[in-house]
């Protein structure tokens, strides 16, 4: 398969991604462009084209964290603290309608509460509950084992369930005493 061809295969994961980790359009539409540009120049460390999807993504997260580092000053492990959940689109065209049309559904308290998560526990949630990637796929992109993946992946959803518990709890959804968990 041309390059061409196996990016813009992953094109609408790129952009929601991206997306989702900038929290605005414009750094997302750079961050694609700076994922791409990457990978067209280093088509040749791809080992197999099947693991596309994940090689793309590793370069988004790396190109990603690096301009965080590069415009704060922050060392890593304090990177590793913030993501952002936003509904993705491509040039003023929803590029996946059903999960655009799911995100719109979301409510601000739910935007916050993933937003929330410390980025160990929201990069997983991201990536395998909301873009629906493999334990393998994620294990590739961030280079650790499936075990740590399930367990923040685990976590994650117990934060974002007590988070989002509390929400249901404030606007009247459970009753006092009743939590249900």
């Amino acid at each position: 398969m041309k390059t061409e061809g196996l990016i813009e295969k992953h094109l609408s994961l790129l952009w929601r991604v991206a997306l989702r980790m900038t929290g605005n359009i414009e750094d997302a539409e750079d961050l694609v462009q700076d994922t791409c540009l990457k990978a067209f120049d280093n088509i040749s460390s791809l080992k197999a084209t099947s693991k596309a999807k994940a090689w793309l993504l590793k370069i988004m997260k790396n190109i990603f964290l690096n301009n965080i580092r590069k415009d704060s000053g922050i060392q890593k492990e304090e990177i590793e603290t913030d993501f952002h959940e936003h509904i993705f689109y491509q040039n003023g065209i929803y590029v996946d309608l059903e999960k655009e049309i799911f995100s719109r559904v979301l409510d601000d308290e739910i935007d916050s509460a993933i937003n929330s998560l410390p980025v160990d526990f929201r990069i997983p949630v991201i990536l395998i509950d909301i873009e629906e990637l493999t334990y393998r796929e994620v294990e590739d992109i961030l280079n650790i084992p499936s075990g740590t993946i399930a367990s923040r992946l685990y976590r994650g959803r117990r934060l974002l369930r007590d988070t989002l518990f509390e929400y249901a709890r404030e606007r009247g959804y459970v009753k006092e005493g009743k939590n249900g968990l």
